[in-house]
C-alpha cells in the first residue's frame, strides 16, 4: 500500500493545538517528502524521515485518516537526531554538505523553496 500525505489539520486549533507550524508547501512537494521518507531505526516505529536541502522533516501516521496516511512537520536541523540524518545521507536525500548545514541549523528557514 502506498503512503498517502494528509494534513492533520486538527493539530493547530484550540484545544488540541500545539506542535511546529508547517511550512507552506503544495500537496504534491508534502507528498514527493513522504514517498522517500524512510525509517531510522530507534527513533520509533511510528516516525519516517526525510530532508531535502535545508528542511528535515518526521511523519507520523495521521488519526482517524485510514491506513497508510502520514502527516508532517519540519524539524531544526540541529535538533534531529545524528542517526537521522545520517540516514537521511545514505538513502541519497542531502548531500554532504547538505548534512552539515543541518547539523549547524538553529532555527526554521523562513519558508518553504
Amino acid at each position: 500500500m502506498q503512503r498517502k500525505y494528509v494534513p492533520y489539520t486538527e493539530k493547530h486549533k484550540y484545544p488540541k493545538g500545539f506542535g511546529t507550524l508547517c511550512p507552506k508547501m503544495t500537496a504534491e512537494n508534502a507528498q514527493q517528502l513522504l514517498d522517500r521518507a524512510v525509517p531510522v531505526p530507534d527513533e520509533g516505529a511510528n516516525k519516517l524521515w526525510a530532508a531535502s536541502g535545508d528542511w528535515c522533516f518526521c511523519a507520523h501516521p495521521s488519526p482517524g485518516a485510514g491506513a497508510d496516511a502520514w502527516h508532517g512537520f519540519p524539524v531544526i536541523g540541529g535538533d534531529a537526531p545524528e542517526r537521522v540524518l545520517r540516514a537521511c545521507e545514505a538513502a541519497g536525500m542531502i548531500t554532504p554538505r547538505e548534512l552539515r548545514r543541518l547539523r549547524a541549523q538553529r532555527s526554521l528557514p523562513g519558508k518553504w523553496p
